[in-house]
């Protein structure tokens, strides 16, 4: 008797890789990214490969019931085996997946207008994740599957990446203004806040790699320009007297319509992949619950940045 697996979940929540395992293991394997046209089109073609006593897997996302009530009647129609194998993963780790997966892809993190023109099937935007996760109905055995098997995530570790660093958000963190303005459009304006420089210099010396994490959203709003973004992070970071490698998103919300604002994983991502960080030994300071679920999504620990540096004083109430 033929065996039909659907496996189920998340797009970059590991699918590939579990249907690579079932390949190996003499199951044909029928995809509608490969085959192309629709999912309802793939029914001809699991069809004859059941007919031939043949097991079949099938990697699309099938979030709906609807959409996989086709392949249950199919299976039920032959007599043959229908299972579900149901990839737990969280939206999170689909994200920092997706985010890995692109950097691999074009060599660093794709802005939006490179995501959209692309035509591959692994290139999609967060909203792709975010429409399956509304769209999302959970498999059960009461839909016509002889078995619902749920795969739990864990996300896979290179022992080669050892490095360790702190990300640093910037505006609250690092700096404040003079003029009391909510960021500096101005490299004048910047007063660095008491006891970032000695401790960061301090931490260089115990062999952190110092970066900057910092949405910058103001840019794509027009309230400044990215030169003067640039200009502001190169003043203060010659302020602190240590370097620091910056990466900043410049777009504006809502909706988070890219990968790298923070909370979503991209720039963290996209530093582990340059520094091959350890994730466990990097520790996110900032001000904002953003940066601290930023951390989270990454892997990485998170300290608040009154804590790290102690009291936060500015011009206005030093």
């Amino acid at each position: 008797m033929s065996n039909i697996i659907l496996i189920v979940g998340y797009q970059a929540s590991g699918k590939s890789t579990l249907s690579q395992t079932l390949i190996n293991q003499g199951y044909i394997h029928i995809n509608r990214d490969k085959e192309g046209g629709s999912i309802a089109g793939l029914v001809p073609l699991v069809e004859v490969a059941i007919k031939s006593s043949k097991n079949v897997v099938l990697d699309n996302t099938f979030p709906t019931k609807a959409g996989r009530k086709m392949f249950i009647d199919l299976a039920h129609r032959h007599k043959a085996s229908i299972t579900c194998y149901w990839l737990n993963t969280s939206i999170e780790d689909a994200q920092f997946n997706a985010c890995s997966r692109l950097i691999k892809m074009f060599g660093s993190l794709p802005d939006n207008n490179e995501i959209k023109k692309s035509k591959h099937p692994n290139v999609f935007p967060p909203a792709a994740l975010f429409g399956y996760r509304k769209e999302f109905e959970k498999p059960t055995t009461q839909e016509g599957f002889d078995k619902v098997e749920v795969i739990e995530f864990a996300r896979v570790i290179d022992p080669t990446y050892n490095k360790k660093a702190l990300l640093l958000d910037f505006d609250g963190t690092l700096r404040d203004t003079k003029s009391g303005a909510k960021f500096p459009t101005d490299p004048n304006n910047i007063f660095i806040l008491p006891g970032r420089k000695e401790l960061l210099q301090a931490k260089k010396k115990e062999g952190y790699i110092l970066l900057g994490v910092s949405n910058q959203s103001g840019v794509e709003k027009g309230d400044l320009t990215m030169e003067q973004a640039k200009a502001c992070f190169d003043k203060t970071i010659e302020l602190l007297g240590v370097d620091i490698d910056v990466s900043f998103c410049p777009h504006r919300v809502p909706p988070i319509s890219c990968y790298c604002r923070k909370p979503m994983p991209g720039m963290g991502v996209a530093f582990i992949e340059k520094y091959k960080l350890d994730a466990s030994k990097c520790v996110v300071v900032g001000d904002m619950k953003t940066d601290q679920t930023f951390a989270d999504r990454c892997g990485f620990k998170f300290a608040d940045a009154d804590v790290f540096f102690g009291s936060r004083l500015s011009p206005q109430n030093s």
